[in-house]
């Protein structure tokens, strides 16, 4: 009998033993520790710092950790400065803020080189346009002065392509010469606008990006395109505003569709939709029309204004639009647009433009002076509102784009740097042409960027490997 009592005894005491060992350990690993200095159990935070290259060393609040990234450790809540050093690289330093059972991740470190490897793709005297394709390896560029003409590139070879070269004055039929003024890639890369001047006139042509003769659309229809614009995904229908209001062009069909909307400003073609503004008696509105011509009031009441900046992305499943009237110059935020209970926030004042993250985010809202980043997933995470603003930054800027979802490529006058999203760990990568802007590029295993640098006598296009 005693002996059955101690192994129940055992046995409990056992279980007792293992169900403290589990709770320790959950307890560990979700950063539960005794602090000796108040004698009170207390919830820390973690810390995660991953970066490209790896092994580099880590310094954490100013003491050499001994420690190369990847980088974990738990750290008491409040703010925690970190730098990571390497030879021949810039120096990367952030202040992290732990929160109590939260993980303080920065997996996006990139340490940028202090002399990046540089091919020079072309030079050109004078380069007037450029427009990059959607997943970022197509280049086309207009160039101006005497060897005037339009190119394209495969930044994967870098091999330049003329594709097409102005016409020239023609005395038998009266046409002036051709101006290339601006131009613009379908989604799929396999097609381009090219919108010129003759005469004073506008002309859009349609060229295959495989080359041979573009097709004059404004000759062949009879139309003034002025704006036209791929729809997103298909490069046979196209919008325009027509004098009488929003119009499309099938060119796989050839046909013109009757009017969509009258009194249309502004469009923007987004995934299955085209999003526009409505002048009505009561004032402006925005609208989206689907391709099954269902139209939809999105905002019936935007405020005044003559234009508007507009941006669109997804993030998590969820539809969102920013939009910033020039006239009140204020960065809104509307989350779930096509949904019937839209959320609106407002983000940033001052502002004149808006661009999200390749993932949606974050959202940049800009202007010369200024650059406000509302962060999605941080405000999601912390249930508050996240946004960080850049306002000692060198020059006016002119041109920002996204290096990746979370690095910043920035034109300010005349110069190009690199930074974060928040706006630390700048680095200036030199002077740039005519103020153009860079690009993140697509290379097989590296980071590289494709930029419009200054040169002797003109522009050098120049892919600058960062990793």
């Amino acid at each position: 009998m005693l002996r059955r009592i101690l192994t129940a005894i055992g046995y409990a005491f056992l279980t007792l033993v293992v169900v403290a060992l589990t709770v320790g350990l959950v307890a560990y690993g979700n950063d539960w520790t005794y602090d000796f200095s108040t004698h009170k159990v207390i919830q820390k935070g973690h810390v995660i710092i991953r970066s490209v290259p790896s092994g580099v060393l880590v310094t954490g609040d100013g003491k050499w950790l001994n420690k190369k990234t990847p980088y974990q450790k738990a750290y008491s809540v409040g703010a925690h400065t970190f730098e990571l050093a390497k030879d021949g690289f810039y120096t990367w330093k952030k202040t992290l803020d732990v929160v109590a059972g939260q993980v303080a991740l920065a997996q996006y470190v990139i340490l940028v080189p202090k002399h990046p490897a540089q091919t020079v793709l072309d030079s050109r005297a004078q380069i007037v346009a450029q427009a990059i394709s959607k997943d970022h390896r197509h280049l086309a560029y207009i160039t101006g002065g005497a060897d005037s003409a339009l190119y394209i590139m495969d930044l994967g070879n870098g091999r330049p392509v003329k594709l097409y070269t102005p016409k020239v004055a023609d005395p038998t039929t009266g046409a002036g010469v051709e101006t290339l003024d601006n131009v613009a890639w379908s989604d799929d890369a396999s097609h381009l606008l090219i919108f010129s001047t003759v005469d004073g006139q506008p002309v859009a042509r349609l060229a295959a990006a495989s080359g041979g003769e573009p097709v004059n659309l404004t000759a062949q229809y009879g139309f003034t395109f002025s704006g036209l614009r791929f729809q997103s995904g298909d490069y046979r229908t196209l919008y325009w505003i027509s004098p009488d209001g929003l119009r499309r062009l099938d060119v796989g069909a050839q046909t013109i569709s009757d009017v969509l909307a009258a009194n249309v400003s502004q469009f923007w073609p987004v995934p299955g939709r085209i999003l526009y503004v409505q002048q009505t008696a009561l004032g402006r509105s925005l609208w989206s029309i689907d391709s099954r011509g269902k139209h939809q009031a999105l905002i019936p009441a935007l405020a005044e204004s003559d234009t508007y900046a507009v941006a669109y992305s997804t993030y998590l499943g969820h539809d969102e639009l920013a939009v910033v009237p020039a006239a009140t110059q204020t960065g809104t935020l509307y989350s779930d647009i096509f949904g019937d209970t839209p959320v609106a926030k407002t983000i940033a004042h001052d502002v004149t433009g808006a661009s999200f993250s390749p993932d949606g985010h974050l959202a940049a809202f800009t202007a010369a002076g200024k650059i406000s980043v509302y962060d999605l997933e941080r405000s999601q995470i912390n249930n508050s509102f996240v946004r960080y603003d850049i306002t000692d930054q060198p020059g006016n800027l002119s041109g920002l784009t996204w290096f990746d979802n979370y690095h910043l490529l920035l034109t300010r006058g005349t110069e190009l740097y690199w930074s974060e999203f928040d706006g630390s760990n700048r680095v200036d990568l030199g002077a740039v042409g005519n103020g153009l802007p860079a690009y993140g590029t697509v290379v097989p295993d590296a980071k590289a960027l494709v930029g419009f640098m200054a040169g002797v006598g003109g522009v050098k296009i120049t892919q600058l490997q960062i990793r």
